[in-house]
C-alpha cells in the first residue's frame, strides 16, 4: 500500500446501511476535468454547492439527483483539488455512483489516505491527523474535549511552545556558552535550569492527563465481589440489561470471571461476574476463587454484595486478600425484596435485582465513586490521544531529567546539548515532522477509507 502516489481517489465517507444521505469523496489533480461525464462541475464555484445529476456513462440513466460541492486546491481538506458528493443513502445508489468514477480510471482510496494527504500538504499535522480517526470512535465526553484541542492545533502549538524553549536553551549553551563552563554566568545558568524544570513539569501534567483520559476511554473496571449466592450474578444480569451469567440456587455456579460493557451517563464501564469466594476442596471452584481475587485486586472499584452484613464480609475479605484495602469500594446489601433484609444503614445500599429496588441508587454510587477518581475536565486540559504520542512524550520526559541532573552535576555542556537535540527531535516526530514512512502507513491504515 503506497501512500505516496498521484492518483486521483476516491471512497464513501459515510457508514455502509440505509439512512436519509450518504457522502462520496474524491481528491486529486484536474477532478472537473476527469469527471465531467458524470457530473459537471465546470459552472460550481470553488467553495460552493450545486444540485446537480448523477448521469450514468455504464447504463445511459440518471443515477440520483445529488448536492455536488467543489473545494479547489489547496483550499480543500487535502490541499488538493476536491469534489464531495451528497446522496440518498442507500447503498445501491452509492455503489453505483462510485463504480462510475471507477471506470474512468479514478480508484478507491486507502484506508486514512484522505487525511494523508492533507498532512503531506501541510494542512495538518501529525498529532491532528491521528485525533481525526480518534474521534470516530471516542466513549467519553473528556476525551471528545481533547481530541477538540489536539484537532484545532492547540495541543501542537503547546507541544511547539515547548519545543521552542529547547531550542532556546541550546542557543545559550552552543553560542554563548560555546560548551566552555567558565563562560557559563550566574543568569544563564539560572535561566537554564528554570527552563528545564518548567519543561519536565508540563510534559509530567500531559502525560498525567493523558493516562487518565486512556484509562476513562478503556473503560473503568467494576468487579462485583461476594460469598457464594449472594446476587452478584443476578445483579451483574440486571446491569447489562440480558442474561449473561446462569444463575441458580446451587452454590459455587460461577465458575469463571465473565465480564460485559456497559456505559452510564456517558462513563464506559468494564462490569466482572465473579466467583462466590469461599474455601474449597472443589478443584476447579478454587481456580475460579483466585481469578476471583485477581478481579478483585486488578478493579477499579469494588461493588461488595452480601445479603445479610456486607460491612462485616468485606472486612473479612480485605483483611485475609493483600491491596484489596487500596481498591475503591460500594457496599450492598441485596436481596432487599425479603423481609429480613428491610432495614438499612446509610454505609450500604440495599438492592433488589428481583424487583429493581436500589439499582438506580447503586449505578448513582458507583458513579460518584468513579468521578472521585479522576481529576476535572476542562478545555485548558492539554492531553495526547495514542500510545504512540504518549511513549515518545515519555522519552522526552527521561531526556530532559537526564539532561537536568547532567547540568546540576556540572557535567561537559556537550552532552547536555547533546539530550536537548534530542529532545527536539523527538518532539519533531511527536509532531509528523520527522517520521519514517513505515510509521506513517501504519498509523494512517487504521483509520476509515474515507477519513
Amino acid at each position: 500500500m503506497d501512500y505516496n502516489n498521484k492518483d486521483v481517489i476516491i471512497a464513501r465517507a459515510t457508514p455502509i446501511g440505509k439512512s436519509a444521505l450518504a457522502i462520496i469523496r474524491l481528491s486529486g489533480s484536474g477532478l472537473r476535468g476527469l469527471t465531467r461525464n458524470i457530473v459537471n462541475c465546470s459552472d460550481i464555484q470553488p467553495n460552493s454547492i450545486k444540485l446537480k445529476k448523477i448521469d450514468s456513462t455504464i447504463n445511459n440513466h440518471t443515477i440520483d439527483t445529488c448536492m455536488v460541492s467543489f473545494f479547489a486546491s489547496p483550499k480543500s481538506f487535502t490541499g488538493e483539488d476536491m469534489i464531495e458528493i451528497t446522496c440518498h443513502g442507500n447503498d445501491l445508489v452509492v455503489e453505483s455512483i462510485i463504480n462510475e468514477f471507477l471506470a474512468t480510471g479514478i480508484r478507491i482510496a486507502y484506508p486514512g489516505e484522505f487525511s494523508y494527504r492533507a498532512y503531506k500538504k501541510g494542512k495538518i499535522d501529525l498529532l491532528q491527523a491521528e485525533s481525526i480517526a480518534a474521534k470516530i470512535n471516542q466513549n467519553t465526553s473528556e476525551y471528545a474535549v481533547a481530541l477538540q484541542n489536539i484537532e484545532s492545533g492547540r495541543t501542537s502549538k503547546h507541544l511547539n511552545l515547548l519545543r521552542k524553549q529547547i531550542l532556546d536553551i541550546l542557543t545559550i549553551i552552543e553560542h554563548e556558552l560555546d560548551f566552555n563552563e567558565e563562560e557559563i554566568n550566574h543568569l544563564s545558568v539560572d535561566k537554564i535550569k528554570n527552563t528545564f524544570k518548567k519543561i519536565v513539569k508540563q510534559i509530567r501534567i500531559i502525560i498525567q492527563y493523558s493516562l487518565e483520559l486512556e484509562k476513562k476511554e478503556a473503560g473503568y473496571k467494576v468487579a462485583l465481589i461476594g460469598l457464594p449466592n449472594a446476587g452478584k450474578s443476578t445483579l451483574f444480569n440486571r446491569l447489562v440489561g440480558k442474561d449473561r451469567a446462569i444463575v441458580t440456587n446451587i452454590k459455587g455456579t460461577t465458575r469463571d470471571v465473565i465480564e460485559s460493557q456497559l456505559s452510564y451517563k456517558g462513563v464506559p464501564i468494564t462490569l466482572y461476574d465473579t466467583a462466590g469466594y469461599r474455601k474449597t476442596d472443589d478443584k476447579i471452584e478454587k481456580m475460579g476463587v483466585g481469578k476471583t481475587i485477581d478481579c478483585a485486586r486488578n478493579a477499579d472499584v469494588i461493588v461488595f454484595i452480601d445479603e445479610n452484613d456486607p460491612i462485616k464480609q468485606y472486612e473479612q475479605f480485605s483483611k485475609n486478600f493483600d491491596g484489596i484495602k487500596k481498591i475503591n469500594k460500594v457496599l450492598v446489601r441485596s436481596k432487599n425484596d425479603l423481609a429480613s433484609n428491610k432495614v438499612l444503614t446509610s454505609e450500604y445500599i440495599g438492592v433488589s435485582s428481583k424487583n429493581d429496588k436500589g439499582i438506580k441508587d447503586l449505578l448513582t454510587n458507583l458513579l460518584t465513586t468513579i468521578k472521585s477518581m479522576s481529576n476535572k475536565t476542562t478545555f485548558s486540559n492539554i492531553a495526547l490521544c495514542s500510545t504512540r504520542q504518549i511513549v515518545l512524550l515519555k522519552e522526552i520526559e527521561l531526556l530532559f531529567m537526564s539532561a537536568l541532573k547532567n547540568f546540576n552535576e556540572g557535567l561537559e555542556m556537550d552532552i547536555v546539548a547533546s539530550e536537548l537535540r534530542d529532545g527536539s527531535l523527538l518532539f519533531d516526530e511527536l509532531l509528523g515532522k520527522m517520521t519514517p514512512d513505515e510509521v506513517l502507513n501504519k498509523i494512517f491504515k487504521g483509520f476509515c477509507v474515507g477519513k
